[in-house]
């Protein structure tokens, strides 16, 4: 079984479909990597070559349910992981209600999750594109892999699709 690390590009076959990632941080949030997801429509794709300038997003996800119902393969490593980062920062809200916006944010440091930098009311546009503070498992990653999503889509900035973005 591969033991992911930073600096990996990933092909990842899951229930049927192709995920496209590279690794940008070691394990920091229960059991999960930061990595960029490269959006995607789940199509294999030939010689997948990894650059900064493809559209994803970046995601705390652990890779436990390809591992065990698909196949995880290094397909190659990247120079610096750390140009894979949108944002060093991380934004969470206590706000869980689908359709209701966050009243307060926290932000955190990528390179210190438990620690909060800081508490807005309103995020500004960078910090919209900051990752959601959460470690997603695979399945949750795959879907928004497939929608095409962005941090700044969260729904509790907007008001748009459902928790996380998940059922919109």
């Amino acid at each position: 079984m591969i033991q992911q690390q930073p600096s990996d590009v990933l092909e990842i076959h899951y229930e049927g479909r192709w995920y496209y990632l590279v690794v940008v941080t070691k394990i920091i949030m229960f059991g999960g990597n930061v990595v960029y997801a490269f959006h995607g429509n789940g199509e294999k794709i030939k010689a997948f070559k990894a650059s900064s300038e493809m559209p994803g997003f970046n995601i705390c996800t652990d890779l436990l349910l390809p591992k065990k119902e698909g196949e995880v393969i290094r397909i190659g490593k990247v120079t610096n992981p750390s140009e894979y980062l949108v944002s060093h920062l991380m934004k969470g809200c206590n706000e869980h209600r689908p359709g209701f916006k966050a009243k307060e944010w926290f932000l955190y440091s990528i390179n210190e999750p438990q620690n909060i930098l800081g508490r807005v009311k309103k995020l500004k546009p960078e910090q919209e594109l900051a990752m959601d503070y959460a470690m997603f498992s695979f399945d949750l990653t795959a879907k928004k892999i497939l929608d095409s999503y962005t941090p700044d889509n969260n729904q509790f900035i907007n008001k748009k699709g459902g928790m996380f973005g998940l059922f919109s």
